[in-house]
């Protein structure tokens, strides 16, 4: 199995997003040290009211074991306070373009 290549897109409930681009950008550097993290990009629109990771992980396991990480629950359950709807995150492969 190769890389996994995530987007992870989070909205903001409105007047929270200060807040959530708090909480977000305080686990990056815990994520960015996981065992298997390659790559770990917090992103937000111009309006601010949504944010959007770019992930490179070694593997499915790695992104698996991320996801059960201990400052990835809390942040899980603080979400509820910042978030509005579901997080939309697409698990991506990479396409071989090589000639």
């Amino acid at each position: 199995m190769g890389l996994v290549y995530v987007s992870a897109k989070v909205t903001a409930k409105a007047g929270k997003e200060a807040a959530l681009e708090q909480a977000l950008a305080d686990v990056v550097p815990a994520v960015r040290g996981e065992d298997g993290c390659i790559r770990y990009d917090l992103h937000k629109t111009d309006d601010g009211k949504a944010f959007m990771f770019y992930e490179i992980w070694e593997s499915m396991p790695h992104l698996e074991a991320h996801g059960k990480a201990p400052h990835m629950v809390a942040l899980g359950e603080a979400r509820t306070d910042f978030v509005d709807g579901p997080t939309e995150v697409d698990i991506l492969k990479a396409v071989d373009v090589a000639s």
